[in-house]
C-alpha cells in the first residue's frame, strides 16, 4: 500500500515503496499517467539491492489534484528534492521514463542532487521529439492504423474526461510497442492507471513543457545510464544517442526487441542493465567479486 507524502510547500505526492536497499525514485511517463507504468514489471529490482520509490507526480494518479496551470517540468523537478527531504533520503538515484525522463533530465541539469540518473526513453528537446513522432507515424505499419494513431496525438490537447483519455491511450498504445504480442496484450488487460486528463491536455497544449536542453547537456556531471528500445518511435534511439554524446561518461544501453515500453516488453533486460550499471558505479555490491575474510 502507498501513502501521500506531505511536501514542504504544502503539496503532496502519492508514493509506493518496494524493497530495501539504495533508494531509487521513479518518475512515470505521460503526462497524465501514474506509477502503474512500472508495476509489476520492475518490482524485482526491490529484491535486488534497491528500495523502489514509485511516485505519482504532482496532480496525477493518486496524488492530490491541483490546478494544471500550476504545473511545469520545473515544478516536478523541484518535487523530487522535496520528496527526498520529506523521506529523509541522504543519497538517492533518480529514474524517469518518457515524460518522467524529461523531468529527470531537467533535474540533472538544474538541480543535480541525485547521486545517479537513469534516463529511460528520453529526449532533450520538444521540437526533435515531435518531429520524430510525425515521421514515425507516417512509417507505422499496418498503414491502416496510422490515422487512428495520428488522431490520438491530435486529441491530447482537448481530452477532458477519464474515459476519453483511456480510449485515447488505447488507440495510441500500438505505436509505443515493438509488436502487438503478449507484452502488449498483458499491458492492455492489466491497465490500472489512474488517468489525469486535465494534466495531459495542459501539457499537450504547451508542447509538453516546450523544452530544449540540447546545448546544455554537456554541463551534466552526474553519472547517467540511458536506456532506449531499439525501435522506439516516440523518444527514438537517435534522441538517446544525442543525450549519450553530450553527457560525459554516460552509458547507453539499447534494449532489443522493444520500442517505447521497454520495461513492459523486455523487463529482464532493463533490470539487468540497471543492476549492472549500479554495480559498476560501486553503488551495489558485485555478486561475482571474491568474498573477503
Amino acid at each position: 500500500m502507498g501513502e501521500v507524502v506531505a511536501l514542504a510547500d504544502g503539496g503532496g505526492l502519492y508514493v509506493e515503496r518496494i524493497g530495501k536497499g539504495h533508494p531509487l525514485i521513479m518518475l512515470h511517463g505521460g503526462p497524465g499517467l501514474d506509477h502503474h507504468e512500472f508495476r509489476p514489471w520492475l518490482d524485482p529490482l526491490g529484491d535486488r539491492g534497491f528500495e523502489l520509490i514509485l511516485v505519482d507526480m504532482r496532480g496525477q494518479g493518486q496524488s492530490p489534484r491541483v490546478d494544471p496551470q500550476t504545473l511545469s517540468i520545473q515544478v516536478f523537478s523541484h518535487d523530487v528534492d522535496q520528496l527526498a527531504e520529506a523521506l529523509g533520503l541522504q543519497d538517492f538515484a533518480l529514474m524517469g521514463h518518457s515524460f518522467g525522463a524529461i523531468v529527470s533530465l531537467s533535474h540533472a541539469l538544474e538541480r543535480g542532487t541525485a547521486g545517479h540518473y537513469v534516463i529511460s526513453a528520453g529526449a532533450a528537446s520538444t521540437e526533435s521529439l515531435m518531429t520524430d513522432v510525425e515521421r514515425e507515424i507516417e512509417r507505422f505499419e499496418p498503414a491502416s492504423m496510422r490515422d487512428q494513431i495520428r488522431r490520438s496525438w491530435e486529441q491530447e490537447a482537448s481530452v477532458s474526461t477519464v474515459e476519453q483519455m483511456r480510449d485515447l491511450m488505447a488507440s495510441q498504445m500500438p505505436f509505443h510497442f515493438w509488436e502487438m504480442g503478449d507484452a502488449y496484450s498483458q499491458f492492455m488487460l492489466r491497465d490500472e492507471t489512474v488517468y489525469s486528463p486535465e494534466v495531459l491536455a495542459h501539457f499537450a497544449r504547451d508542447g509538453y513543457g516546450d523544452f530544449d536542453w540540447t546545448d546544455h547537456l554537456r554541463w551534466i556531471r552526474r553519472p547517467m545510464l540511458i536506456l532506449c528500445g531499439r525501435y522506439d518511435r516516440t523518444c527514438t534511439l537517435e534522441r538517446s544517442e544525442e543525450i549519450h554524446r553530450e553527457v560525459e561518461g554516460s552509458r547507453l544501453v539499447v534494449i532489443e526487441k522493444a520500442a517505447h515500453m521497454t520495461q513492459v516488453e523486455q523487463p529482464k533486460a532493463v533490470i539487468d542493465a540497471i543492476r549492472a550499471w549500479f554495480i559498476d558505479q560501486g553503488v551495489l555490491a558485485d555478486p561475482s567479486a571474491p568474498a573477503t575474510a
